[in-house]
């Protein structure tokens, strides 16, 4: 390496509170200066303190503002390359050695750090949702618009930080402060917001590029589901953006495909609302893995103008590796013994961080292990051991693949009993993992979409902020009805034909009714039975209140019994016909009567009996005929009595019969 360029001879300034503080300045060990596209800026100013002056001083308190500026010797202006705020103090008492005061301070987006909320947003775009929240801390905010309109999006417990990198991190974006209180919400740019050049042997003092295709793809799918459709929503991206453009400008996909083949990555392990959220979050993932293909650490001179998102082209290093890459990490060091440096880092859109290192590419890596309780379509429901179990497919993952068989939640469900309601082939069904292994699913529930949607509405089932009708319904339209409107109060058993069986506490009354409208009603207000035809004038009525029963019929009345028939009245017993009796019977007939037994006919009486005829009166017995009176019997008629009063004409065996 060539010896450094003696003109890269530094000037550093610091403010504090908007004032140039050159005691402080003087008392200065060294200052430490840290960039990132990810996380806060940071700033660390060591201050020999002797007698504990600045200790005590209000000019380093905590809230302090602090801005710090360089450049090179007689270059003016300087550059500011931090502003922000005192967040900590802290003393450094060696054994050996003067008492050291350092300042810790942060960019004013620490402020975003502080506390947590819960919150909701309601048909917003994430631009909006970024202004709202930043604007609360006193940001000014510099966003990209965003066009996707969210139904609802939740702040869960998290800092405006976390919640806001967050919603940077669905659509590709970059979150970041600059200056003292201007936030930037921005898509990922190839060529960053600007450039500068720097050369192996001159301004670079040293750097370490490396390439790294084990995890580069050629493509990246997004795959959810969407209720409304009862479809899966697939997203896709090939390209990524904010990679470094050097040697034959490849991408990390195209030069891992030449090398091992072409691979594909799938995220899975998160909800997909829409067809813009799956395409916004498979650019992002692209451009995430794509800007890790190629990682460096460089050193230079002081060059307060390097900052993170801005594009530095190295040159002198040969073909692979010269060209433009985007800074994602600086820290500038000033000491007045050694003077200004700056140290960068290229690491694409992960953080050169543990943090990163830990968490890894969080995208997909749970997708195999089933860590969340997902949806699945029924493919089959007929199980070989006959134990309630179904097979599911999972369309947020693939297309091609079913689970192994999947026991199911029951209400009750235990030997011989519960709730024995297999769902269909091609419902959806909530599915769960048994300590989160995919090879062991559950089926909690049964969901309803877009397609397949709930017996009725919710305007329907609800009233008065209630719900009061519960509905069972099955496939063909068998249905059970709970029905708790007020004052109603009602059970419903139907068939898919159009029977139903009606238990209504309101009416107080059973009702089973079929189709054509023939019914039996059980009623207790009226304390009556009642069994009616389908057109309402054939019927019988059983009265415990009148404790009577009547029958009405518009056509033939039959009785018919293989044994007797027994009619017994405690009191009269009426038979009116407007057309005439027949009395009938091929054996004996027998009237016995207590007291007096009067017949009263407007025409002709015909008693035809095929056996004996007895008629006996305790009383008297009296027969009037307005007209002829015959008594026919194929055996003996006796008539008894003391005294049997006879008047008008007998006729015996066609002779007169003179009555004296």
């Amino acid at each position: 390496m060539a010896n450094a360029d003696p003109s890269h001879l530094s000037h550093f300034d610091l403010k504090l509170n908007g004032k140039q503080e050159p005691e402080v300045l003087k008392a200065m060990l060294d200052c430490t200066v840290e960039n990132s596209l990810h996380l806060p800026d940071l700033c660390t100013v060591r201050l020999h303190d002797d007698g504990f002056v600045w200790l005590d001083s209000d000019k380093v308190k905590e809230g302090v503002t602090v801005e710090i500026l360089a450049g090179e010797e007689n270059v003016l202006p300087l550059k500011t390359i931090f502003q922000g705020e005192v967040t900590a103090l802290e003393m450094d008492l060696a054994a050996h050695g003067s008492p050291t005061l350092i300042l810790r301070c942060s960019d004013r987006s620490h402020r975003l750090h502080r506390g947590r909320k819960s919150r909701s947003f309601v048909q917003a775009k994430d631009t909006d949702i970024v202004k709202k929240v930043a604007e609360e801390d006193g940001f000014t905010v510099h966003a990209d618009n965003t066009s996707q309109v969210h139904e609802w999006v939740f702040q869960n417990n998290q800092t405006n930080w976390e919640f806001l990198t967050e919603r940077a991190a669905y659509n590709g974006f970059r979150l970041f402060v600059q200056g003292e209180k201007d936030l930037y919400f921005q898509k990922v740019q190839d060529q960053g917001t600007s450039s500068l050049t720097i050369e192996w042997g001159k301004d670079l003092r040293s750097f370490r590029p490396r390439t790294s295709a084990g995890r580069q793809v050629s493509e990246v799918v997004v795959r959810g589901w969407d209720p409304k459709t009862k479809q899966p929503i697939v997203g896709s991206s090939k390209t990524p953006t904010g990679v470094p453009q050097i040697g034959d400008s490849k991408t990390g996909g195209e030069i891992a495909s030449k090398a091992f083949g072409a691979a594909k990555m799938v995220v899975a392990d998160r909800p997909i609302h829409s067809q813009a959220e799956a395409d916004d979050l498979a650019r992002s993932v692209c451009d995430d893995l794509g800007g890790s293909f190629v990682e460096a650490e460089g050193l230079c001179f002081g060059q307060p103008t390097l900052k993170p998102g801005m594009m530095v082209e190295i040159k002198n290093i040969g073909k692979r590796f010269s060209g433009k890459y985007q800074v994602s990490e600086t820290t500038h060091v000033y000491t007045p013994a050694e003077g200004f440096s700056t140290m960068f880092s290229i690491s694409g859109k992960n953080p050169a961080t543990l943090l990163g290192l830990l968490q890894g590419d969080g995208n997909g890596k749970r997708a195999s292990m089933g860590g969340n309780i997902v949806v699945g379509l029924v493919t089959d429901n007929v199980d070989p051991e006959n134990l309630g179990r179904v097979k599911v497919k999972y369309p947020w993952l693939t297309e091609d693949h079913t689970s192994y068989w999947a026991r199911q939640s029951a209400p009750m469900a235990g030997s011989g009993r519960g709730f024995y309601f297999l769902p269909e082939v091609d419902d959806e069904v909530l599915v769960a993992f048994e300590h989160g292994d995919i090879r062991r699913p559950y089926i909690i529930g049964a969901l309803w979409n877009g397609k397949d949607k709930p017996v009725e509405g919710n305007s329907k089932a609800i009233s008065g902020g209630k719900v009061n009708r519960r509905t069972i319904q099955t496939r063909i339209g068998h249905t059970v009805l709970l029905d708790d409107t007020d004052g109603k109060g009602e059970m419903r058993l139907t068939t898919a034909g159009g029977h139903h069986l009606t238990l209504n506490d309101k009416e107080k009354n059973i009702t089973a009714q079929t189709t054509s409208g023939h019914k039996i009603v059980l009623d207790d207000s009226g304390d009556k039975i009642e069994i009616v035809d389908r057109f309402g004038a054939n019927k019988i009525t059983i009265s415990s209140m009148d404790q009577s029963i009547s029958m009405t019929c518009l056509g033939d009345f039959s009785v018919t019994a293989a044994g007797n028939i027994s009619l017994t009245s405690a009191q009269q017993l009426s038979v009116t016909a407007a057309m005439g009796i027949n009395e009938t019977t091929p054996a004996m007939m027998t009237q016995s009567i207590g007291g007096v037994l009067t017949q009263t006919v407007g025409g002709a009486v015909t008693q035809s009996v095929g056996g004996a005829l007895t008629i006996q009166s305790a009383g008297a017995a009296v027969l009037t005929v307005g007209g002829a009176a015959a008594v026919t019997a194929g055996g003996a008629i006796a008539v008894t009595a003391p005294t049997i009063p006879v008047t008008g004409l007998i006729i015996n065996n066609g002779v007169p019969i003179p009555i004296p």
